[in-house]
């Protein structure tokens, strides 16, 4: 496993995890997701 992921899994499981931050986590992942997808059509039509 690379060090960049390594990284990211332990700060996304971390043990002390309510329910708000699962949320917020979902939202700004779902939100990077629809950017970059976004940015991938514009610039492939283009």
């Amino acid at each position: 496993m690379s060090l960049e992921l390594f990284i990211a899994f332990r700060y996304l499981k971390a043990k002390r995890k309510g329910l708000f931050a699962v949320v917020t986590t979902s939202i700004g992942v779902a939100g990077v997701t629809v950017g970059v997808a976004a940015l991938i059509t514009v610039y492939g039509a283009g």
